[in-house]
């Protein structure tokens, strides 16, 4: 390609391997420092970590009878791998929970690795190769899903990946290029199964899009189907008679989430929506000052910020619209935005991890406003990026400052809860996203909510005795509000007829607003104003402590007039 036109290819690639080995391993050190500086492997976003470690630590200290699971059928068997490499470091060793946050330090700094490489493809600019890869790390939601120990990142890596591959490779198709990047697409949704649906049409659309001979499509099209059930149909073969092992079509189409309580469209998801897109980009530290208006300007500065980034990126590629190199970056790029986004809007849009994948867009549009600011402004243009892209890494690294510490804070907080109440005597009540729920299933071990099978009290196992307030609305969305009610009742009403006490941590007191907002999709107002105002009627709360991790600590009766 000439130095006219709108982006080049780098053939040459001179000092590529060095940069990528300087990329990975900064990156990686300096993602490892956030992390020990962070001392918060949750983040503050979900308690899935908990959890995922609890089902990873069979892969890790016996992986012959793990078992396998197919919405995520290769990150137990590769991250049980790691870990035990990293007890064997003496890393985190024993600790898987924490183990995951170095194991997606170090695929994150290997997903700016291909940033680079991407970017120097597409604009054959060294310089602007490494600022792609900072600005990948840089943005909100991969350095923050980099540091905790959620278990998107090795999924999203291989999957970006792909999606670079074939952005590069599917402007002049062949057979092995077609049946190669299929194959590293298809391992991408092997680790997470859900990363396959905004992809898979975006990749089909390159494809059409990038071979003039109409006959031609339908067979590359086919090739790439055939090679990703060839993909899935080699893993069920070399996992047979594992246990939990599926067959292919079942590692195909596992179903998961899609008839769950966040399942389903509402107009309320479409605000959920715009926070997720938003937030990829820009932390909300800016939220926290007072007397600013601070969610709009981060919601509306951070969309014009986009707008702008898709505009310059877009008028470069809508100049070369003849090159099969780019259609093929926006067909892959932008259908799995578009396509994406439809899917979150069915699911969980405000979540970073169903928004990571989608907005990956933003990093080869970033590429291209590099090209052109660097052809507008020749002399100190790229420097001025390069403070940029410090600025936003450092604002990103200070809107989660708040939540440091929280690993540390909560062990405290559950050591003091207790000695405020005998485990093998008390039931807590607590909201089912609730932190208390998480470190508690930590420290004390998990159990399912409820109260069916517990005896007589004192009883010392499960130690973790609770009741989940949307508990049976999570497990159960086709009931009936009244329903919900009733089985809540029920379940304390059980528990103090038990010999149990009842001890409400945060829910006594917090308002219906609040209660609403970190309900999130979950229950609508009435249905959690129901719930809410049954607690308060039918039972009386004494006031027990007020923990500066926990919040507000009740023991619950029965009201004297039932």
């Amino acid at each position: 390609m000439a130095l006219s036109e709108p982006f080049r290819e780098d053939r040459k690639a001179r000092g590529a391997p060095a940069d990528l080995v300087l990329l990975v391993l900064g990156g990686s050190a300096l993602l490892i420092a956030l992390i020990l500086w962070f001392d918060n492997a949750q983040g503050g976003l979900t308690g899935n970590g908990v959890f995922k470690s609890l089902e990873l630590k069979p892969w890790v200290v016996d992986p012959a009878n793990a078992p396998l699971y197919p919405s995520n059928y290769l990150f137990y068997p590769v991250y049980g791998a790691l870990c035990r490499l990293l007890d064997l470091l003496g890393l985190f060793a024993g600790d898987p929970r924490r183990q995951l946050t170095i194991l997606n330090a170090v695929s994150a700094s290997l997903c700016a690795g291909v940033a680079y490489l991407l970017a120097r493809s597409l604009t054959g600019e060294r310089t602007i190769a490494w600022l792609t890869g900072a600005f990948h790390l840089a943005t909100s939601h991969v350095m923050f899903l980099a540091i905790v120990n959620e278990d998107i990142m090795p999924s999203y890596t291989v999957m970006f990946a792909a999606m670079a591959l074939g952005a590069v490779w599917f402007a002049r198709p062949s057979a092995a290029r077609i049946a190669a990047v299929a194959v590293l697409f298809s391992i991408g949704w092997l680790f997470e199964w859900r990363l396959m649906f905004p992809t898979l049409p975006a990749m089909l659309a390159a494809l059409w899009v990038c071979e003039p001979r109409p006959g031609r499509r339908f067979v590359w099209i086919a090739l790439f189907l055939a090679c990703m059930v060839a993909t899935a149909t080699i893993v069920a073969l070399a996992s047979r008679g594992h246990a939990g092992a599926v067959g292919p079509f079942d590692l195909i189409w596992t179903g998961k989430a899609v008839r769950s309580v966040w399942a389903g469209f509402t107009w309320a998801k479409v605000g959920y929506l715009w926070d997720g897109i938003v937030a990829y980009l820009l932390g909300t530290g800016v939220t926290t000052f007072d007397g600013l208006p601070g969610w709009d300007i981060w919601r509306f500065t951070t969309t014009f910020v986009l707008l702008g980034v898709a505009a310059v990126a877009g008028s470069i590629l809508w100049r070369a619209r003849d090159e099969g190199r780019s259609r093929a970056v926006l067909a892959v790029f932008g259908v799995t935005f578009l396509a994406g986004e439809v899917f979150n809007l069915y699911s969980q849009p405000q979540d970073p991890q169903m928004q990571i994948n989608v907005m990956a867009w933003v990093t080869p549009a970033w590429a291209l406003v590099l090209l052109a600011v660097r052809r507008r402004w020749p002399a100190r243009g790229l420097a001025v990026m390069a403070a940029v892209t410090v600025a936003l890494f450092a604002y990103n690294v200070w809107s989660i400052a708040p939540l440091r510490g929280l690993d540390s804070k909560w062990r405290d907080a559950i050591g003091r809860l207790e000695r405020q109440g005998d485990p093998a005597r008390t039931v807590f009540l607590l909201h089912d996203f609730d932190w208390t729920m998480v470190y508690a299933s930590l420290h004390w071990g998990t159990a399912e909510p409820g109260v069916a099978d517990l005896g007589q009290a004192p009883q010392a196992l499960p130690k973790f005795k609770w009741i989940g307030f949307t508990g049976d609305v999570l497990r159960h969305p086709d009931w009936t509000t009244e329903r919900h009610v009733e089985s809540l009742r029920r379940q304390i009403d059980r528990a103090l007829a038990l010999g149990y006490e009842v001890i409400v941590v945060r829910l006594w007191d917090i308002p219906e607003a609040q209660l609403l907002t970190e309900t999130g999709m979950v229950a609508d107002a009435a249905r959690l104003g129901a719930l809410q105002r049954m607690l308060r009627t039918d039972f009386v709360a004494t006031p027990v402590s007020i923990d500066p991790v926990a919040g507000s600590v009740y023991r619950l009766q029965r009201a004297a007039d039932r």
